[in-house]
């Protein structure tokens, strides 16, 4: 039964070890994007309130 817990352990620890960081670096870079968008479309409107 210790070999089961320690191998589903493993599996888990190894699953976080390997997929957090993928899924971390994709939702950065799109709140990155996001945020570059939202700043693009005010300086968009800024521009053409002046006009």
């Amino acid at each position: 039964m210790n070999d089961y817990v320690q191998h589903a352990l493993d599996l888990v620890i190894k699953g976080v070890l390997t997929e957090l960081p993928a899924q971390l670096i994709t939702a950065a870079v799109a709140a990155v994007a996001a945020a570059w968008m939202r700043t693009r479309k005010k300086k968009q409107a800024r521009t053409e309130s002046k006009d």
